[in-house]
């Protein structure tokens, strides 16, 4: 039964590390969005800091799931 907590605990762990990688990914591409210099180019990084923001919902409703 113990070992079941642990492997739980450490899958909520491993997910939440990767919800907070997500989230600096997220950071760094609204910076680059910032930076870029044409507007394709800042289409392109909206469109990959949402599909980052949908992995990260993913993660999330993962460790909702498993608490």
């Amino acid at each position: 039964m113990e070992q079941v907590w642990v492997d739980d605990w450490e899958e909520a762990l491993f997910l939440w590390n990767e919800m907070e990688r997500c989230q600096e990914i997220a950071r760094q591409l609204q910076e680059l969005e910032r930076e870029a210099p044409t507007p394709a180019l800042r289409e392109e990084v909206r469109q990959m800091k949402q599909q980052v923001e949908a992995i990260r919902r993913v993660f999330e409703r993962q460790v909702s799931s498993s608490a």
